[in-house]
């Protein structure tokens, strides 16, 4: 005889709460008292993941100096930031007075010249600038007058350097505990000097790893951290050059590694970047499984029995509900001499193998009318054994999914890699059901160290 509930959708509470069921006894079957103890139910081993969020804005600032002259020095000096999310430009010229120490007209003025700009780039959870430095000089010269005429020929050298510095401060979503890598993807830079740092709001530094031009930062978990990088040009006519001119630009883009997993693969990362997936199974599966072991089923009706009167006690419906992280398992038991008893079991998700089953099975609190008989009580404790046994194999839905998210795999962030371990997919345990009608198992896809694309495991 298999029963099944006549309505789902019904969240079990602790207390004892019975599900609809149908059948003969439907119409007989007291329902017991709601509110049970919270503290009761399985724990939830799996919460799931806010979506990680990802807010940055970058600035940029920098310095020119330079210094042209004849026999008086001419220098500047300027240190400028700019505005958030906007382009920055900074610039200084310094000029020579040959003109005034000339004889004649064969004269030229010293020049130096630094040029500073800074790009904010912003695109769908990255964040980045472009530094550009540029130093540019040009030696004077004039006559004096020698005897009758301008013949003495005098030279001035020139110098000016310029640094380009941007800064990027990027807010992480999650857990304080949920650690991220931050993707520091570099370009150009080759010459000059050059620099790049990853900071928290605290001044503590994260040494990147370099992985080809991208550089890799482990962070602790969610919060604001900074990536700041500068670029600085100098030039100098010394040692007889007539002009000289250092043009440098950098390039500089961070990304989360969580954020840009989630996005290829649609759906939030766990904490150590496993790729999560979900697995529903109607509640009424593991009650026909269950139904079909306890069908008839009398827990004292051989010897040795439990004792009392409990002899013809038999198990006559059976539903079960997803309850926190758990199950709840409603047992109706009937006898000859007693009228239909709901009894509630809960106890843990768990997945061996391939299937699906409840594992320890244990009467909840607050149901006196059992607690209160022992030969109830070992009969309770007897069919929770046989229910517990049930099992609802998973492959078939487990499968497709696990193969469609492998599927997506190797992400791809700047020029590395993040590819999907071949180990089988773990049981992390389940997330709480909305209304009790589904169990909803949660596995995770591993993943491999992040790496550049193409490189042989």
């Amino acid at each position: 005889m298999t029963v099944r509930p006549a309505c789902t959708g019904f969240l079990l509470l602790l207390s004892g709460a019975l599900a609809c069921s149908g059948g003969g006894t439907a119409a007989t079957t007291p329902e017991p008292a709601h509110g049970a103890a919270p503290s009761k139910v399985p724990p939830v081993r799996v919460e799931r993941p806010a979506a990680p969020s990802f807010e940055a804005a970058a600035t940029g600032n920098g310095w020119v100096d330079g210094t042209a002259a004849a026999e008086t020095s001419t220098r500047y000096f300027r240190e400028v930031s700019g505005v958030r999310g906007q382009p920055f430009e900074l610039s200084g010229d310094a000029r020579g007075d040959e003109k005034s120490k000339a004889c004649g007209t064969d004269w030229r003025a010293s020049t130096a010249r630094s040029v500073v700009l800074v790009t904010p780039d912003a695109g769908r959870g990255t964040i980045g600038f472009t530094l550009n430095a540029t130093a540019t000089v040009r030696r004077g010269f004039w006559r004096t007058k020698a005897t009758l005429s301008c013949t003495t020929l005098n030279y001035t050298d020139a110098q000016a350097a310029t640094m380009a510095r941007g800064q990027a401060w990027i807010q992480l979503g999650g857990g304080a505990a949920d650690p991220d890598q931050l993707v520091v993807e570099t370009g150009g830079a080759t010459s000059g000097e050059w620099a790049l740092s990853v900071t928290d709001t605290l001044g503590n530094k994260f040494a990147p790893t370099q992985m080809g031009s991208t550089l890799v930062a482990a962070l602790p978990g969610a919060g604001r951290y900074s990536v700041a990088a500068s670029v600085t040009a100098r030039a100098a006519t010394a040692g007889g050059r007539d002009s000289v001119e250092q043009r440098l630009r950098a390039t500089v883009r961070a990304t989360s590694l969580r954020n840009a997993v989630a996005s290829a693969i649609g759906r939030p990362p766990l904490r150590d970047l496993a790729a999560p997936f979900e697995v529903t199974v109607p509640a009424t599966e593991l009650a026909d499984r269950m139904q079909g072991l306890l069908a008839k089923y009398q827990p004292c009706g051989t010897r040795p029995g439990c004792a009392g009167k409990v002899s013809d006690v038999a198990v006559s419906a059976v539903s079960v509900a997803a309850e926190g992280g758990g199950v709840a398992v409603t047992v109706t038991l009937v006898g000859q001499k007693r009228p239909p008893l709901p009894v509630v079991l809960i106890g843990e998700v768990a997945v061996r193998g391939d299937s699906l089953r409840a594992s320890g099975l244990r009467l909840a609190a607050e149901q006196p009318e059992v607690r209160k008989k022992r030969d109830l009580s070992d009969a309770v404790a007897r069919v929770a054994d046989v229910a517990s046994a049930a099992t609802v194999a998973l492959e078939a839905r487990r499968a497709p999914l696990e193969a469609q998210l492998r599927s997506r795999y190797p992400v791809r962030v700047a020029d590395l890699c993040l590819e999907a371990s071949t180990a089988p997919a773990k049981f992390l345990g389940s997330v709480p059901s909305a209304d009790g009608a589904e169990l909803q198992l949660v596995f995770a896809v591993a993943t491999e160290p992040l790496q550049a694309c193409g490189r042989p495991r």
